[in-house]
């Protein structure tokens, strides 16, 4: 066995362009905000300058550091995310642009406003995934004069310590707050985003996150909740290990959604599941639904009309 030495990182300038044509034109649709469009995806960045314990680019950061003296994060130039635009508006006629990156606006606020002043040209709705620490009332209006269709925030957990400690996100519920009110008077689509079935977590920490996320209900639409998934690469797959929660062996597959491969103490995952369902229940609904919502987290077919009834209201 002869062992490479880890090459250098590639240039995201020196990328060619996509070449899309490989596949039939009709599996560059996608559903996005209950229209199907046609979809093209560019890429802005590579890795992810944040920490979060469930993600590998923190894992990818440090080992190109210590490998070649480099970080794992780069971005492309404004002036080739153009060039890609330029090509791919022209050869498709998208109809939605899927901004391939981790933090979309982990950039400095001087690249950031002439990536804002360079898309005004194009105007094409598109979808983007950021954290809330790079949000201000600047970029949303900014975001909003771009034509955003609708993006995804990170909250991950709602209790803080646990927050801090294990996921390594080390924003304060408080700062959170102020953060997601900036969204009021605006008009984008806002998707907040939540994991349960952490290794350690138990039902009091999950209810704890549906106790928090009320509390910024009013400042996104919708919630998506995913299962988490111990990714290879990442400090909270060495956690589920250490403590007995997985063997090692496993490989994540569908996972987020599906269910846990965790073994934990504290869930089911039948128990688990039902909870992600009815999650954004107890978050978007009065509370004198909680009797009614706590019947739902049923799969029987009373517990199912419940939920169905629910979602309706």
């Amino acid at each position: 066995i002869v062992k490479n030495p880890t090459g250098p990182l590639v240039d995201l300038d020196e990328i060619p362009i996509p070449d899309y044509d490989i596949w039939p034109k009709k599996m560059l649709y996608r559903p996005m905000q209950g229209k199907i469009r046609l979809t093209v995806g560019i890429e802005t960045q590579r890795g992810c300058p944040f920490t979060c314990a469930f993600c590998n680019s923190p894992s990818q950061n440090d080992f190109y550091k210590k490998e070649i003296g480099k970080t794992y994060h780069r971005r492309k130039s404004i002036r080739n995310i153009k060039k890609e635009l330029d090509y791919l508006t022209k050869k498709f006629k998208p109809e939605l642009i899927y901004w391939v990156a981790d933090t979309f606006l982990a950039m400095p606020e001087y690249e950031w406003d002439e990536f804002h002043e360079m898309y005004l040209d194009y105007k094409i709705p598109f979808w983007m995934n950021t954290r809330i620490e790079t949000i201000t009332k600047k970029r949303i209006k900014q975001l909003e004069e771009m034509n955003a269709l609708r993006f995804n925030i990170g909250i991950e957990h709602g209790n803080y310590q646990f927050r801090k400690e294990v996921i390594l996100r080390r924003t304060t519920n408080e700062r959170l707050i102020k953060q997601f009110k900036v969204f009021e008077g605006y008009s984008v689509p806002v998707v907040a985003n939540i994991i349960i079935g952490y290794p350690g977590e138990d039902e009091k920490l999950i209810r704890d996150s549906i106790e928090f996320v009320r509390k910024i209900a009013l400042y996104f639409d919708a919630i998506q909740v995913f299962i988490f998934a111990p990714y290879h690469g990442t400090p909270l797959r060495t956690k589920s290990i250490n403590e007995g929660y997985l063997k090692g062996d496993e490989i994540v597959n569908a996972g987020l959604i599906s269910g846990s491969i965790l073994n934990s103490p504290h869930w089911t995952n039948e128990r688990l599941k039902s909870i992600q369902r009815t999650f954004p229940l107890y978050v978007k609904l009065p509370k004198k639904y909680y009797t009614d919502i706590l019947r739902a987290e049923n799969f029987d077919e009373k517990g199912q009309k419940i939920f169905n009834d629910l979602v309706e209201i």
